[in-house]
């Protein structure tokens, strides 16, 4: 008991020996310190055990010695400790921080009466933040910005009775301007509730493409939207009614609010996938009312004030306060405007053709420039995969067994339903239908992850393709055995092809169709390589000649599935097969068709590309440019890493693809000629790929799309044969001059004829 006191009394002595600070405090002076231009005195402290110092000179010379980016670090200083020794009361991450003489709240009066020019503005305000939310940014930062939207949302209304904006006066007494504005707002917070569940429920990226964080709030999910419609609907009839607002006004907002409400219509009938051409045409019907709210827009007043940042402050969320994103109105029309084109087009999808046309529909509609918004996009997949119900009307069975028909077994016993009812398990065909069903478990994800792929993003296809087609080499790896296992009940012997081999050889009928999607996405993964700009110019050679290694390959691998198909046909042929099963072998003819075509129209053009980029190189027009920090043989292990894990076809090793590229025992002239010959080739299969009809293209449905690029590939075609007779002239020319008259241009993405054909531009110099 005495220690314990003795204790305290030593820690009194030494509280009373720190002296704080000598002499005499001016507390005026030191409350308003802050406010001084210069800082405040340092802290005298005087104790025995510390010893205080001014380091202020030594530290600020320490850190003139420092190089630009040079950077001291305690290795005990955590990243922890480093945000929170953040200020405070630094106005970019402190919410609560306040200017002098602001508040924390906005002194808004939404009693004041607003004249019909300013409901205008604030409803066209309004619209620019809906059309900056669908391109991206987080609705705190647009959407709810507007001190309206906030008054309706907080509380959560549960009925249209709790929704006015002035809650001190009676229903009945509310202006008609402000009913225009609060049904207007009902509709768009509505339509925003029915637009932000869609994309929540798909597959997309939300640091890529949408945010749907409401930050807490409920978008108007107790109100039925039939109310919201006949809210609407009341006010359109009350506002002809007045005779104080203009006619040019009352039109104006009458436009709105049937926009709004055709918009509202629009998304909830956007769900169903019971009748394209009704979809279509909410699509077209609410882009035809576009031209009048764009006409009628100089009429409006901008009201600032019903705007803040401040409702920031409000909302549920950790990050810290960020400025109000405000597109104009012309960015926001043209966004609204392709949001109806790119919907429209999007609900063709559900005319199914057959599983070709549907993957070049949704390959070709995710090309469009620019491309489709997150919502569109998450439509088209509601539409494909919803309900696991493919477009609605079909299983996923139909479309796999569709796709292996027309590819590699038309009219197979393999895909025959009638094996499914033979019970007795010993009977092949009981074997034959539970190994198929096997297959088609092991196959649908990763047929089905190609077309879900294909509705992500751009950059985000490519990242995702690099992942897949090393699942579809596993795939092929599994089809293979189960082709080996299904030839005991199919009963297939082998063939003896010269053209194949010495051997004998069976069709593997499962493991080729798994090899032509595997290739097929290799194809996507480069080309797409050169649409994003991933390669550099002088990485185009090399590029381009893989790119033709796989579309050769593919090439060859469609003479051996036409091989096989020609030999089922010959012999169904004696067996007089009927009219349905000699239509499914022709459709699958005529599929082998395009794409050996098409593959040898685009190996030809890569070919000649990877050629004339080799000369550019030796003529010293492509030079790298610095690396300090990579080599060839480290850049060409991050190109090829995709394809690592692929065992056919073969990974070219790094020498061995260098030779191949550079062809140093060729001439440059023998190089020109080859590349003008193949370039010249290419040319004649895209001529004819783009005089084929959408049957015999697989295009069903996307046929103007599927033309204009085959036409965007022969004019990079065309104008490759032009920059290949540029340097040839040239290069003939320096024999003369001793040097090279020309120089060449690389056209960024979205400026040449094809983003996948990258095509120098070469320009003469004097």
């Amino acid at each position: 008991m005495h220690g314990h006191i003795n204790g305290e009394d030593d820690l009194h002595q030494q509280v009373a020996n720190l002296e704080i600070e000598d002499g005499h405090r001016d507390l005026t002076t030191d409350a308003f310190a802050s406010w001084n231009s210069e800082p405040p005195p340092a802290p005298k402290l005087s104790s025995k055990g510390i010893i205080a110092m001014d380091i202020t000179e030594q530290f600020a010379n320490a850190a003139q010695q420092l190089e630009v980016g040079q950077l001291v670090k305690d290795p005990h200083f955590t990243l922890f400790e480093a945000v929170g020794a953040l200020e405070i009361m630094d106005p970019k991450m402190d919410s609560g921080y306040l200017e002098p003489g602001e508040t924390m709240d906005d002194e808004y009066d939404f009693s004041q009466p607003l004249l019909p020019e300013e409901i205008l503005g604030i409803i066209d305000h309004m619209l620019c933040d809906e059309m900056a939310w669908h391109m991206g940014y987080p609705l705190a930062q647009t959407i709810f910005t507007s001190l309206h939207i906030d008054r309706l949302l907080d509380p959560c209304p549960t009925s249209l009775e709790q929704t006015y904006f002035d809650r001190s006066e009676s229903c009945s007494d509310e202006p008609i301007t402000l009913q225009i504005l609060r049904a207007y707002c009902l509709g768009l917070i509505k339509t925003c509730s029915y637009v932000n569940n869609r994309v929540k429920s798909e597959h997309f990226h939300e640091e890529e493409d949408f945010v749907t964080h409401t930050f807490n709030r409920s978008l108007l999910e107790n109100i039925d939207h039939d109310a919201i419609l006949d809210l609407i609907s009341e006010t359109t009839k009350l506002l002809y009614g007045v005779s104080s607002i203009r006619p040019e006004l009352v039109d104006a907002l009458d436009c709105r609010l049937t926009f709004r409400a055709a918009f509202l219509k629009t998304v909830h009938l956007a769900e169903s996938r019971d009748s394209p051409k009704d979809l279509k045409a909410h699509w077209i019907a609410l882009q035809a009312l576009l031209p009048g709210i764009k006409t009628s827009s100089k009429l409006g007043n901008p009201v600032p004030s019903s705007f803040s940042h401040k409702l920031q402050r409000k909302l549920a969320s950790t990050t810290p306060p960020r400025p109000i994103v405000h597109i104009g109105e012309a960015a926001a029309y043209d966004e609204l405007e392709r949001l109806c084109q790119d919907g429209a087009v999007a609900a063709e999808v559900l005319d199914y053709h057959d599983s070709h046309s549907l993957m070049t529909f949704v390959f070709l509609f995710q090309q469009r420039k620019p491309q489709p918004a997150t919502y569109i996009r998450t439509l088209l997949q509601h539409y494909i995969f919803g309900d696991m119900t493919i477009l609605g009307t079909m299983s996923i069975r139909q479309l796999l067994d569709g796709d292996l028909a027309s590819t590699v077994i038309p009219t197979h016993k393999l895909l025959d339903r009638a094996n499914d009812e033979v019970e007795l398990p010993t009977d092949p065909r009981h074997k034959m239908a539970s190994q198929m069903e096997l297959f088609r478990t092991r196959a649908a994800g990763s047929y089905l992850d190609i077309l879900r792929t294909l509705c992500q993003n751009r950059c985000r296809i490519r990242r995702t393709l690099c992942r897949s087609v090393a699942d579809w080499e596993v795939l092929q790896l599994d089809a293979e055995e189960l082709d080996a296992d299904l030839r005991q009940y199919t009963g297939e012997e082998p063939v003896l092809d010269r053209e194949l081999g010495s051997s004998p050889s069976y069709s593997f009928p499962l493991s080729s169709w798994a090899y032509f999607y595997k290739l097929r996405q290799m194809e996507w993964l480069i080309q797409m390589g050169f649409e994003l700009e991933v390669y550099q110019t002088d990485e185009h050679a090399s590029m381009y000649w893989y790119l033709q290694y796989i579309a050769r390959t593919r090439s060859r691998h469609l003479e051996r599935m036409r091989g096989f198909i020609v030999r089922a046909f010959k012999g169904h042929e004696r067996a007089k097969v009927s009219r349905e099963e000699h239509e499914e072998y022709m459709n699958a003819l005529a599929f082998n068709n395009y794409h050996s075509l098409e593959s040898t129209a685009t190996f030809g053009l890569a070919d000649a590309l990877s050629c004339l980029f080799t000369v550019l190189a030796r003529l010293s027009l492509v030079v790298p440019p610095p690396r300090p920090y990579s080599n060839d043989q480290k850049r060409y292990e991050v190109r090829m890493k995709p394809f690592q894990l692929i065992g056919l076809p073969e990974l070219i090793p790094f020498d061995d693809l260098t030779r191949v590229v550079t062809q140093p025992e060729e001439s440059t002239s023998d190089l020109l000629k080859f590349a003008a010959d193949s370039v010249q080739g290419a040319k004649r299969g895209f001529e004819i790929l783009s005089k084929l009809d959408e049957r015999s293209a697989f295009c069903q449905g996307s046929k103007d799309s599927w033309l204009k690029n085959m036409k965007n590939c022969l004019k990079a075609c065309i104008f490759t044969g032009i920059s290949i007779a540029a340097v040839k002239k040239a290069f003939e020319q320096k024999a003369k001059d001793q040097r090279i008259n020309i120089k060449i241009e690389i056209p960024a993405t979205g400026k040449g004829y094809h983003d996948w054909w990258v095509v120098p531009k070469v320009i003469p110099v004097p």
